[in-house]
C-alpha cells in the first residue's frame, strides 16, 4: 500500500510539473492532476441567487423571485470570471413567453461588449438553438452556429437544463443533457458570463454553476 502511495504522488508530481511548464497555474494543474485519479476539484463558482451582488445589470429589469434570477422584457446581467475555458451548467431556465432567452460567455462586459451568446430562440424561424457573435455591443446579422428545432418542440413553461462547454476555439451546447448547437470561432479570449433576454420574454433562471473544463 505505500508502494502504491508513493507511485501515485510520483506520477500527480510528473503530471503537476508538466502541465506548470505548457503554462497551467498550479492550481488549475492540481485538479487536472486530481481528476486524473478520479478526485473532483472545486467549481469556478456557484450561484444561488441569494443576492444579485456579484452582477451588474447592464439594463433591463432583473429581479430576484422566490430564490432565481428573473426579468420581464428585454435586458442583460453580467458577471466577470477570471477564466477563458469553462462550462457553464444552469440548473433550472425557464421561459413563459416571449421569442428566447440567451446566456453569454467569453463575454468582455461592458455596454460595447465583445463575446458569444448561446440563445434558446423560439422566435428564430420556426425555432432554433443558436451560437453568436457580438462586436462592440452588436449581435452579427448570421448565428454563427444554428441547429432547427424538433418540431413541435415545447418552449414555454418548461424547466430546462443548460450546459455550455467553451475550451479552447470550440463551444458545445446542451439543453437536458442533450447537445444541440456546436460552434468553432477563435475571435475572442473574454471571460464573463451574463443572461440576456429580449423583446417582451419572461424568463427566469436559477442555481448556476461555472466548473473547470
Amino acid at each position: 500500500m505505500t508502494e502504491l502511495g508513493i507511485l501515485i504522488g510520483l506520477v500527480a508530481a510528473v503530471v503537476i510539473a508538466g502541465l506548470t511548464m505548457t503554462g497551467e497555474g498550479t492550481r488549475d494543474a492540481l485538479c487536472q492532476a486530481a481528476n486524473a485519479f478520479g478526485v473532483t476539484c472545486g467549481d469556478l463558482l456557484r450561484d444561488t441567487f441569494a443576492t444579485l451582488d456579484n452582477w451588474s445589470i447592464h439594463h433591463g429589469r432583473w429581479q430576484l423571485r422566490d430564490g432565481q434570477l428573473c426579468i420581464d422584457g428585454p435586458g442583460r446581467i453580467y458577471r466577470p470570471l477570471d477564466r477563458h475555458d469553462y462550462i457553464i451548467e444552469v440548473d433550472m431556465a425557464r421561459i413563459t413567453r416571449g421569442n428566447g432567452y440567451g446566456v453569454f460567455f467569453r463575454d468582455s462586459g461592458g455596454e460595447k461588449n465583445n463575446g458569444y451568446s448561446f440563445q434558446y430562440d423560439p422566435g428564430y424561424g420556426r425555432g432554433a438553438f443558436i451560437i453568436c457573435k457580438w462586436v462592440n455591443g452588436n449581435e452579427l446579422s448570421m448565428p454563427i452556429a444554428r441547429t432547427n428545432a424538433p418540431l413541435n418542440y415545447d418552449w414555454y413553461g418548461t424547466d430546462r437544463r443548460v450546459r455550455i462547454e467553451v475550451r479552447g476555439d470550440t463551444f458545445i451546447a446542451y439543453i437536458d443533457g442533450q447537445p444541440v448547437v456546436q460552434a468553432r470561432d477563435s475571435s475572442f479570449a473574454g471571460s464573463g458570463i451574463s443572461f440576456r433576454s429580449w423583446d417582451n420574454s419572461s424568463t427566469c433562471f436559477d442555481d448556476l454553476t461555472v466548473r473547470r473544463p
